[in-house]
């Protein structure tokens, strides 16, 4: 079982000066909203690739996010789906909010063997003297990069360099409501950072990114998201459910099953279906077989299905894959 935080929710009232101020304190990407209830997420990214008056409201930024339940088969799946675009998010027991659970956390529970090699990513490398606007325009797509000067890598940059300047500290230096917003230069918010020079281990690599959010590696950069995405490539897929295929063993079965498979994962990738079943019927037994294929996809509270009916079965997977497939094409747009 992972990690949970108790992290005090904020108030769907306050200002986002405070909420940046209290996240870059606590170094968490995001915190729970509640009114009299609980309302959803805010996160840092959300907040900082904008130029936003300090006062802006957080209800404003409210996400709807997926929630971490008990029951360890449930919330390993709630947490796969939910991580691939948030960075925390918040744990319930019984409809009571408990706390939060980072990426980091979720990582640090599982069994991973991680080769930095694959998890680092190139890094962008901006100009030191490029505005706080660019640095902005890039966060907005990515977790951090790296601040050159003359060629010669000075710093790095992600969403809680950009919280300092925003944050209600009494002591801060650079704040949109002193500085033009094009005054305001990357270098003046750049970070040092840790670098990796070899391969070290799993928890070793865990705790740098604990503290510091991400790590440079050959140039690269590793961050809880890069790992979580280099896992879930390899995460194994939704398997399709295979109702009445009493099929004799052999290369012919083989390749209804590979090619009903790969069209599941064609699938994946298209939409999010939530079930994909194929079912198979015998109508005559007797003499050469007639058979009838039905595919059912359920995605986001809409069925998609097909049937065929027909003598020659790999004819008939083809023909249902095509059908199906049309349907989802005009389900997509």
């Amino acid at each position: 079982m992972f990690q949970i935080k108790k992290i005090r929710p904020v108030d769907i009232n306050e200002d986002i000066g405070r909420i940046v101020f209290k996240m870059h304190e606590s170094k968490m990407e995001g915190m729970p909203v509640f009114s009299d209830h609980y309302e959803g997420m805010v996160y840092l990214k959300d907040i900082v690739v904008r130029n936003l008056d300090i006062s802006t409201k957080v209800r404003v930024f409210i996400k709807k996010v997926p929630k971490l339940t008990d029951g360890e088969n449930q919330i390993y799946n709630l947490a796969n789906r939910g991580f691939k675009d948030y960075d925390v998010l918040p744990f319930f027991v019984n409809n009571d909010y408990i706390g939060v659970v980072s990426l980091l956390d979720y990582l640090s529970s599982l069994d991973l063997k991680i080769d930095l090699d694959k998890v680092a990513i190139e890094a962008r490398i901006i100009d030191q003297n490029e505005t706080i606007g660019v640095a902005r325009n890039i966060l907005n797509k990515e977790d951090v990069f790296l601040v050159s000067d003359k060629n010669e890598i000075v710093g790095a940059v992600n969403c809680f360099s950009l919280a300092r300047i925003i944050s209600t500290k009494r002591d801060r230096i650079l704040t949109p409501d002193k500085i033009e917003e094009d005054e305001i230069k990357i270098k003046d918010f750049a970070e040092d950072f840790v670098k990796i020079e070899e391969k070290i281990g799993k928890d070793e690599l865990i705790e740098l990114l604990r503290e510091n959010k991400y790590v440079v590696y050959k140039n690269k950069i590793i961050t809880p998201k890069t790992i979580f995405r280099n896992l879930i490539k390899f995460e194994e897929y939704m398997k399709p459910e295979f109702s009445g295929f009493e099929l004799t063993e052999g290369v012919y079965t083989d390749v209804i099953y590979k090619e009903l498979n790969n069209f599941a994962k064609k699938v994946q990738k298209i939409i999010k279906p939530e079930k994909i079943k194929f079912h198979l019927k015998k109508l005559k037994k007797t003499g050469k077989t007639l058979y009838e294929l039905n595919g059912r996809i359920i995605a986001g509270g809409r069925i998609i299905s097909a049937n065929v009916t027909g003598y020659g079965l790999l004819d008939l997977v083809q023909e249902l894959i095509d059908k199906l497939e049309v349907q989802i094409i005009k389900a997509k747009h």
